[in-house]
């Protein structure tokens, strides 16, 4: 039973490395030189093919993930800027506040006189 976990091993150390695209055309390959009466030595062009393919999906995956994150800092640059405008227009207010109160008051000392 050992030789036959030893001989198992390595297979699933390479197959981890592997995408899932590349594993399928390791196997599609594996399985034509089955049926041509060759052995499998590994690296034939359906594995290389589906490589290419595994490889193309992690660039787009990872580029996909890179324009999320830019979208993300889009939307929390324009939330800073929707911050940053409301605190103006509340010390604008206050101020406005402020100017009518002191009218207010100065109504208020006139009509007493």
């Amino acid at each position: 039973m050992k030789p036959y976990i030893l001989l198992i091993a390595p297979a699933l150390v390479l197959g981890a490395c592997q995408g899932p695209a590349e594993t399928a055309g390791a196997e599609k390959d594996k399985a034509a030189a089955e049926a041509a009466g060759q052995p499998y030595e590994g690296e034939g062009p359906n594995e290389r093919i589906g490589a290419a393919k595994d490889r193309a999906a992690e660039a787009a995956e990872e580029a996909r993930q890179a324009e999320e994150e830019a979208v993300e800092k889009a939307r929390d640059s324009i939330r800073t800027e929707a911050d940053i405008e409301a605190e103006r227009l509340e010390q604008e207010a206050d101020a406005v506040r402020k100017a009518a109160e002191q009218r207010a008051e100065a109504v208020k000392g006139e009509i007493a006189k």
